[in-house]
């Protein structure tokens, strides 16, 4: 049984182990002393050191151990207590009574505690997201020169709309560049990836109220948010740096709601319901809605009640096209509820071919309906830009209604008097005896929802205010 003047020794040992290097210089008789059994000097001398000195430590318990062994156990006692004194000398206090145990004594030097697995990975701040400059004058403001400025102005024109007590707004821009939607490769998925992207910035902007982004259905929800375990993020999401920042105001959720996960993981594993309308939510955001999916998108916004409800880029003035068709949701939808949509913001770019008489026969040019709430209807013309090259759109016309599709192809050819080049030889404008005018434009010059007897039948005016 080893006496406690031993393991008293031992603790001089330990305590003078995890001192500074510097320290063993100090007092000039200060020097650990083994005990007599290399083995319990060793163990216990690293029992008491903290992780990453006890190696240390440890090489220099054995090396003195075994030069220590042999000394007499009084005279060993003597200079252990003398350690003592001098250890008590030099730390500035009094020496403590033996401890019963190595692992009482406490180590005078910091050690830093590792810490847990995760926690060196610091949080994401919430970022905060500033509301862009109001408008200086709606009525002349600049089209976007990127989709950042179209969902700044979509925001600013939305939240006229709302102040002015509008429930039903329409915010209509195109999602990526016309050149790449105007090719056939493009897939859907990657005009979906850039509606997220851009309904997830517009919903930041209303900092502390709480937007629901809705999708057509929980499917399409979860395959694109990833909450899919077999599927995971699509590509857009993993690129996209708005999806990794903190957003505390945006939530994602679907027509009807629905279970999180695929049919399977709902089958076996208890997943996350995701409500289609909450009470915290103040504003919903539908997105990628087809024509077959308007009518429920009609009953979300009755079981919304007075909270607004954006229709974002869903191409309503396509989808009004199909109404009426077989498969395809009845014309009433128009008259009784789409027709109080009220476009807050709307930009439709168009290019167009005119054919006339005598050279170039064949005349090429572009423009863009134009809208920032409280604005009027700007109709644009694409001219040549002298200063920076390329082509810059010129306000041509201010209107206080919406012109029809066809209205705004004859505004842009006015205003480039394309009818003064269709004189003949003869000096009329007729081709075999029948009005140029009237072979191009047709019979028909406007869209059933845009025709005068459509008008008249719907509940509301709002749609083309």
């Amino acid at each position: 049984m080893v006496s406690s003047s031993k393991l008293a020794a031992a603790a001089a040992i330990g305590l003078a182990a995890v001192l500074p290097t510097a320290a063993f210089s100090a007092g000039p008789g200060l020097r650990p002393m083994g005990l007599g059994s290399s083995s319990t000097s060793v163990s216990a001398s690293s029992a008491a050191l903290p992780r990453g000195v006890a190696g240390r430590s440890g090489r220099v318990g054995r090396a003195r151990v075994s030069m220590m062994a042999t000394e007499d156990p009084t005279e060993m006692d003597r200079k252990v207590a003398e350690s003592k004194a001098e250890l008590e000398k030099m730390m500035g206090g009094k020496a403590s009574a033996p401890s019963s145990s190595l692992t009482d004594v406490k180590p005078e030097v910091s050690v830093p505690i590792p810490k847990k697995k995760g926690s060196s990975k610091p949080s994401k701040p919430v970022e905060k997201v500033y509301a862009p400059e109001p408008f200086k004058n709606p009525n002349r403001t600049p089209p976007p020169g990127s989709f950042g400025k179209c969902v700044e102005q979509a925001y600013l024109s939305v939240q006229a709309a709302l102040d002015d007590g509008k429930k039903l707004i329409e915010v209509e821009f195109p999602p990526l560049p016309q050149s790449a939607l105007d090719n056939s490769a493009l897939g859907a998925d990657v005009i979906t990836d850039a509606q997220i992207s851009h309904a997830r910035q517009f919903a930041r902007y209303f900092g502390d109220k709480k937007v629901a982004i809705v999708f057509p259905d929980i499917t399409e929800r979860n395959r694109f948010m990833g909450d899919l375990s077999f599927a995971g993020k699509s590509d857009k999401m993993k690129s996209d740096k708005l999806y990794g920042s903190v957003t505390e105001n945006v939530r994602y959720t679907a027509l009807g709601g629905g279970y999180k996960g695929s049919f399977l993981e709902q089958i076996w594993v208890k997943q996350e319901y995701v409500e289609d309308i909450q009470d915290e939510d103040d504003i919903f955001v539908v997105i990628c809605a087809s024509a077959q999916e308007l009518p429920d998108v009609r009953k979300f916004c009755e079981a919304a009640g007075d909270r607004p409800v954006i229709l974002f880029n869903l191409k309503l003035q396509t989808l009004r096209g199909d109404f009426g068709l077989p498969a395809f949701p009845g014309k009433s939808l128009q008259y009784d509820w789409l027709s109080s949509a009220f476009p807050a913001y709307h930009v439709l770019p168009r290019a167009y071919t005119r054919t006339v008489t005598r050279p170039p026969f064949l005349i090429n040019y572009s423009g863009c309906l134009f809208r920032t709430y409280p604005g009027k209807w700007q109709v644009l013309l694409e001219v040549a830009d002298t200063d920076k090259g390329g082509g810059r759109y010129e306000q041509v016309r201010l209107e206080d209604k919406r012109p029809a599709l066809s209205e705004l192809r004859e505004l842009l050819a006015d205003e480039l008097q394309l009818d003064g080049m269709d004189d003949n030889a003869d000096g009329d404008k007729k081709l075999l005896g029948v009005d140029l005018a009237t072979l191009r434009k047709g019979v028909v010059v406007k869209t059933w929802w845009e025709q005068d007897g459509t008008i008249e039948k719907c509940k509301s005016d709002d749609w083309r205010s």
